[in-house]
């Protein structure tokens, strides 16, 4: 997945593009392998996608280079890639000043496939930890270098400048969304299911439900705590996708924040199926904000409890070939105007 930045950095050195990937992802990787797709521009190259695997092991080199190929590089314009190593050999460290660093194997694979697919290898890096001080070195031209602090290279000034989190490791990230412990998500789970049947004899319309969100996430904006009576009532009404599709408008104004710590407070507080509705509302409000990490994690957690699940499956489209914010956009407002729509036809209103 792919931190979306928007934002122009011009970067001229290997060990910038290397300080540059904590930002482009997120978190700083470890043992990784790490794809910068490239698009042609008029005098530079522009990143694209980038995209993270685990380092295989022996003998999955070519297994690992026809997956990344055939999968989610299909889904991407590219015109180029850059390529970079992150993690010691299985063996001892490599003698960086005379020998070649570590998993050319992978390399080697990686240029025989994209060169079978018309793609270029622009640049090939390897260091054991994207850290200030480390040691790089470049495949096959045997140039290297040290690390530059990645908090204070371009596209982290411009990162930080933005507001956004580079998290230390992607554990850091994935425990935003950590659920509660399993009996606090079996109590609401229960007390959903009674909900759920008292709504049966006693139903509320669609604006009502869409009224009870706005308030959630007026009073979130305020800083007032919601009970948990609170929280059950909105995850049974965004439980309606028309509500939900005209909860999308909320990451589109000045409500984007606060709707956006809702999400993220539910995500870990609801019971399956129920998280996946909150959690790709979670998914677009970080989407729009240019955090993909987070927009994956959250779409992770939605599809493990339905993978058939609609809207998910839009955002994880959008997320894997980098579609432009705008356009997502379009797509959210048209998906809030056809639900309006159906519930006027309805008589929810």
């Amino acid at each position: 997945m792919t931190g979306l930045l928007r934002t122009t950095v011009g970067i001229s050195e290997p060990g910038e593009v290397l300080a540059a990937v904590p930002h482009l992802l997120g978190f700083t990787p470890e043992d990784s392998l790490v794809l910068i797709t490239l698009r042609s521009a008029p005098n530079a190259a522009r990143f694209g996608v980038t995209l993270r695997i685990d380092l295989p092991g022996p003998g999955q080199e070519q297994d690992i280079a026809h997956h990344l190929i055939l999968g989610p590089m299909r889904s991407h314009r590219v015109d180029s890639v850059i390529l970079v190593v992150v993690g010691e050999s299985c063996g001892d460290p490599p003698d960086l000043p005379g020998g070649s660093p570590p998993h050319g194997e992978l390399i080697d694979s990686l240029r025989e496939v994209l060169a079978a697919t018309g793609i270029p290898v622009t640049l090939a890096l390897w260091t054991p930890e994207i850290a200030a001080g480390k040691p790089w070195s470049c495949y096959g031209s045997g140039v290297r270098g040290v690390l530059p602090d990645p908090k204070i290279s371009p596209v982290g000034t411009v990162t930080a400048a933005a507001g956004s989190v580079t998290f230390e490791s992607r554990k850091q990230l994935e425990d935003l969304v950590t659920p509660e412990p399993a009996e606090h998500i079996a109590r609401r789970a229960a007390r959903l299911d009674v909900l759920t049947e008292e709504r049966e004899e006693h139903p509320t319309s669609a604006r009502q439900d869409l009224e009870l969100v706005r308030g959630a996430v007026r009073r979130t904006a305020e800083g007032s705590a919601l009970t948990e009576d609170d929280h059950l009532q909105v995850l049974l009404a965004v439980s309606d996708s028309r509500v939900r599709d005209l909860a999308l408008g909320l990451a589109l104004g000045d409500t984007a924040h606060a709707a956006e710590q809702l999400w993220l407070t539910l995500v870990r507080k609801a019971p399956a199926p129920e998280i996946a509705d909150v959690a790709a509302l979670l998914a677009f409000s970080a989407y729009l904000r240019g955090d993909g990490p987070l927009a994956g994690i959250a779409l992770d957690r939605a599809e493990s409890a339905r993978p058939e699940h609609s809207l998910t499956r839009l955002l994880r489209q959008a997320l894997d070939i980098g579609f432009p914010v705008e356009k997502l956009v379009t797509v959210a407002r048209e998906a809030a105007e056809d639900a309006e729509i159906l519930i006027k036809e309805d008589g929810a209103w």
